[in-house]
């Protein structure tokens, strides 16, 4: 696995022609950083204030599309240790690493722990690769796919079990406050969700003007909610990159693509990336909240005055396909799933 930039990017001068970006693609302009990021207190969601919160977070998602999060009742000493045993797993020797490889004999369970050095799959050429290793496995509710979890650092099951099971209860706390938002039953979003980890690592780069930590892109899944303690997210707001400020102990939360879809165009998925600096890493801890197999307008809001814009889906067979060739494009995944007025 010598591509693995946590394997060698210490040792580089110089950014490698695979990673340095076409011009129109680097981040070349000044981005400012800015702390006008909404902020939503989980906290006062609880008593007599949620209605106000819950119409907060609602103006949060639809004016950015993102928002932070404190008072959200994860234990800060957890938040500690999950980054601390990320930053463990990618400074692990390349031999322990290579055990996650995608094409490792032992990775073939559905939802296992594969580890790889991120391609920009927008371009026709491999040849263009995003400033970054990334880690997923699936998080599931019943815990049984823990056994294919990394087993180092030693404590990597335990830690990030526990931070798993905080954050899915985190996740089930913000959709119900947008399914209130929408006018929806309780619980729409509690059936069928599905969890996944992606650890995103950005070794300090030789030259963040060359190539990014990650394009221009929309998730594809519901909500993400992501632990970060350096700077390097940037959203597009009016058409303009705009630094998010980390906050600490806060979690950064946006919306996906089937928001989109379930709120009948009412919550929009908002375009971000990762710039990268020449004297720290940056690890983010993102936890991605999975739609059902069936994506579509929830029922409730479509109706003679509102018809839906949106043709039903399945999002793993149908969509996930077609998102995975055209993310770069932002909303382009949803094109085919468009009703035409």
């Amino acid at each position: 696995m010598a591509d693995l930039l946590s394997n060698y990017s210490s040792k580089l001068e110089a950014v490698p022609p695979s990673h340095c970006l076409p011009l129109h693609e680097r981040p070349v302009d000044p981005v400012e950083i800015v702390n006008t990021i909404p902020v939503i207190d989980l906290g006062k969601a609880k008593g007599d204030e949620r209605p106000a919160v819950v119409q907060q977070l609602m103006k949060a998602f639809e004016e950015y599309g993102f928002f932070q999060i404190i008072n959200h009742g994860v234990p800060e000493k957890l938040m500690e240790e999950a980054m601390k045993v990320y930053k463990e797993f990618f400074s692990l020797p390349a031999e322990e690493k290579e055990r996650y490889a995608k094409d490792a004999a032992n990775n073939t369970a559905t939802g296992a722990a594969k580890m790889y050095s991120s391609s920009a799959k927008h371009y026709d050429s491999e040849e263009h690769r995003y400033w970054r290793d990334v880690l997923e496995h699936s998080a599931n509710l019943d815990g049984k796919d823990r056994e294919t979890w990394p087993d180092k650092p030693s404590r990597y099951r335990e830690v990030i079990g526990e931070y798993s099971d905080e954050l899915r209860r985190v996740s089930k706390v913000i959709l119900g406050m947008v399914a209130e938002g929408l006018g929806l039953e309780p619980g729409f979003f509690d059936k069928g969700l599905g969890q996944r980890m992606l650890v995103n690592h950005y070794p300090a780069c030789p030259d963040p003007s060359l190539t990014l930590g990650v394009g221009g892109h929309c998730d594809p899944n519901l909500i993400t909610i992501i632990q970060q303690e350096v700077y390097g997210l940037q959203i597009l707001k009016d058409d303009k990159w705009i630094g998010v400020e980390p906050k600490p102990n806060a979690f950064v939360v946006n919306s996906g693509l089937p928001i989109t879809v379930i709120s009948n165009g009412k919550l929009a998925s908002v375009a971000h990336r990762v710039v990268t600096n020449t004297t720290h890493s940056r690890t983010s801890i993102g936890t991605f909240i999975c739609p059902e197999n069936i994506v579509e307008p929830a029922k409730a809001l479509v109706g003679p005055g509102n018809p839906p814009q949106f043709k039903s889906f399945n999002w793993g067979i149908d969509f996930m396909p077609h998102y995975l060739s055209k993310k770069s494009v932002y909303h382009a995944a949803l094109e085919p799933f468009k009703i035409d007025a």
